[in-house]
């Protein structure tokens, strides 16, 4: 996969060959056609190739292909709807395995990306060099666009293919949900275009063509033009630079500097990364400790078929990540909800049994209490060691050289910015606990999976309470030994030096009191 990705001559829009490429909104337009293809294309061949060595296969290559769809659809959260149920009544299917949501994430973002980084070619219509040979100064045969444009036709095409995907799966015994679709997919390309776009952090390049400097020229001609419009951009100015201020006085001043010199991105992910991967690790312990029931799973759902048996194997390897953001709802407290009643959770009291025969599910205790000392303990540390990695890094930054006072971040500002990542981890977590569950059915299975404002709660309280002290202990630990020339910076020592100065001089220097911090 990752070498059909790669730029090449065959695939990309910005071919490197001698041939004119193709014009910069048709490239980006085709970028996204080509990321949500490869997804689809992906998938299609899995399914094949599952149809192909099945020994009774229920329909032809079309209804793998429709497979293939409806699978590709659900991995961008939409809901699909099973038609031929026992009672007649049509059965939701809204609960996505999120390894499949993997792929189109990482291949639209790609696209993304690649638009971005050749937002500033020039148009593939005009020569972006003057008949002298040397490339004009003022931009021309460049379109002034900026980063939006390139992610809104990367995305249009990404849309365009998705709706020919609706169209085509909106038929057969399983079907896309053509109004789910019509919500889920944009708000999914959206929400990866958002994640593009954060690293710029809002700062718009300058237009192609444009010198860095000219910006502010030109502010400076339009300031004597006169005219109602700079006047009302002049004046805008000001009330937005106010209310920037009023709500940075909210948060103290050394708060702000660390959240700027801590990597955020980097802690929250890391953050997240320990809880799910410490919430995959208790789902894979609990597998091994019920391997016999696990075992015993697949025959009762697939017979004795070994194709069948496949398919049941690729589909628990594709819930996976949704069992481990599971897992990480069971130990943060509030648990989820198994349907009909059942539920899970260190915290919960729920029945966990007459569950379906399904390999993840048997991994599941009887009753909700009936994990032991042990086990709560064990479960209780994958949280705390989230929460300390917060911690960990918040110190670090609020303390950048061991040893020395100056520059370090006071405890108010420390405990400021914990509880600014604990409400960013919250966040993420509550958006993962709502892309993991879903219905399978109506009544009892209307809805399996985590409520996702208690576990995102969970989550940030979690952080803010243990990040907290850890921050402050790490904070303390890092100043114990102070630098050999901190004295140096007190304001006792500086009024000792200029009161020495003063007496040295002989009566040279004035009669006044050292300035004050």
């Amino acid at each position: 996969m990752s070498q059909v990705t790669q730029r090449s001559a065959t695939l990309s829009p910005y071919g490197r060959s001698t041939e004119p490429d193709l014009p910069p909104k048709a490239a980006w337009f085709f970028e996204g056609v080509l990321a949500a293809g490869l997804g689809l294309g992906s998938l299609a061949v899995l399914v094949l190739l599952l149809w192909i060595i099945s020994p009774y296969p229920e329909s032809g290559a079309g209804g793998a292909l429709h497979i293939a769809a409806d699978l590709w659809l659900l991995g961008h959260g939409s809901s699909l709807v099973r038609t031929d149920t026992l009672s007649g009544v049509p059965a939701p299917i809204a609960l996505t395995p999120l390894l499949l949501a993997i792929p189109p994430v990482w291949l639209l973002y790609r696209a993304c990306v690649q638009a971005l980084a050749h937002g500033g070619e020039p148009s593939g219509d005009e020569d972006p060099k003057s008949e002298t040979g040397s490339a004009p100064a003022d931009g021309a045969g460049r379109e002034p666009m900026g980063p939006l444009t390139p992610l809104v036709f990367v995305a249009g095409g990404y849309l365009l293919t998705g709706a020919v995907t609706v169209l085509f799966a909106s038929g057969g015994p399983v079907r896309a949900d053509a109004l789910s679709a019509l919500v889920r997919l944009p708000l999914f390309v959206l929400c990866v275009v958002a994640a593009t776009l954060w690293p710029l952090g809002g700062d718009v390049p300058p237009e192609p063509g444009r010198q860095p400097g000219t910006e502010a020229a030109d502010a400076s001609v339009n300031s004597h033009d006169g005219s109602a419009g700079s006047a009302r951009a002049a004046g805008s100015a000001p009330e937005a630079a106010a209310a920037r201020r009023r709500l940075s006085s909210l948060v103290p001043y050394d708060a702000r500097l660390l959240a700027r010199r801590l990597p955020r991105l980097r802690t929250v992910l890391t953050a997240t990364a320990v809880l799910f991967g410490g919430g995959l690790l208790i789902t894979l312990g609990a597998l091994l400790w019920h391997v016999d029931d696990v075992r015993a799973a697949f025959p009762r759902l697939a017979g004795d078929s070994w194709t069948g048996q496949f398919a049941v194997l690729l589909l628990v390897v594709a819930l996976l990540p949704n069992a481990a953001v599971w897992a990480a709802a069971y130990v943060l407290g509030p648990g989820f909800a198994l349907g009909g009643g059942s539920s899970a959770g260190l915290l919960v009291d729920g029945d966990a049994t007459g569950l379906p025969p399904f390999p993840l599910l048997e991994a599941l205790p009887a009753q909700a209490g009936g994990h032991g000392f042990l086990t709560s303990l064990a479960a209780g540390t994958v949280p705390l060691a989230a929460a300390a990695t917060v911690g960990w890094y918040v110190a670090h930054a609020a303390v950048p050289e061991p040893g020395r006072a100056p520059g370090a971040a006071s405890r108010q500002g420390t405990v400021w910015v914990v509880a600014l990542v604990a409400c960013e981890i919250g966040a993420g977590v509550a958006a993962l606990a709502a892309l993991s569950g879903g219905a399978l059915g109506t009544e009892a299975m209307a809805f399996l999976g985590p409520n996702w404002w208690l576990t995102g709660g969970a989550a940030c309280a979690w952080t803010l309470l243990v990040g907290a002290p850890v921050a402050l202990a790490v904070r303390s630990w890092r100043l114990r030994g102070r630098g050999p020339d901190d004295d140096w910076h007190q304001t006792l020592a500086r009024r000792a030096r200029w009161a020495e100065l003063k007496t040295a001089s002989g009566g040279l220097m004035p009669d006044f009191e050292p300035r004050r911090d």
